[in-house]
């Protein structure tokens, strides 16, 4: 076949255009030719967009729905800064308990030095005030010396002497009545 037109000679759009034709008609016998003849393309359909609905709002409609965007609005803003202020006072609260927690390190600091320098001291005590010391200053300073056997003197009661005490009572009435008191005490308990 040679090339007539615009048309090459492997043209399929026109015996699409054929083919989609014959498809919407009836189907039945085709006379002549062998080659069925090209119909002119139907008008394209379209669809055409439905109308949109106007709707017409009175002045009144209008300001409710105006209130209600900007209540709306007012509502978002509030949240928002609720939000903001939680927020705030979260980092806030963070940065507060961190300079705490700081003041707190530098206080146990300084607690760990003055109970080292108490250990220390009173380690210095206990070595000033030891039995030695006091018996080496008691020596030396105050010029004393220790008791000796022969300085020591013992003193026997014997059961006829008594001791009185004001009020006209005796040494042995006091002994029995101390007695008699630490009978009641081992009993209660």
């Amino acid at each position: 076949m040679a090339a007539t037109g615009n048309r090459g000679a492997y043209d399929l759009n026109a015996y699409r255009n054929q083919r989609n034709a014959r498809l919407s008609e009836p189907v039945g016998p085709v006379r002549g030719t062998a080659v069925p003849k090209t119909r002119p393309d139907p008008a394209p359909r379209t669809r055409q967009a439905p109308k949109p609905r106007v709707i017409q709002k009175t002045k009144k409609q209008l300001r409710q729905e105006a209130q209600r965007s900007r209540a709306a609005a007012l509502r978002i803003i509030a949240i928002a800064a609720v939000l903001f202020v939680v927020l705030g006072f979260q980092i806030y609260s963070e940065v507060r308990v961190d300079e705490l927690d700081q003041q707190l390190a530098d206080i146990n600091q300084q607690i760990a030095v003055v109970e080292s320098d108490n250990t220390r001291r009173n380690m210095e005590l206990n070595a000033n005030v030891s039995l030695e010391k006091v018996d080496q200053y008691a020596r030396g300073e105050l010029g004393m010396v220790k008791i000796s056997d022969y300085q020591v003197n013992y003193v026997k009661l014997s059961d006829a002497d008594a001791v009185e005490v004001s009020g006209g009572k005796t040494h042995s009435d006091l002994a029995q009545k101390l007695k008699i008191g630490q009978k009641d005490n081992a009993t209660r308990d």
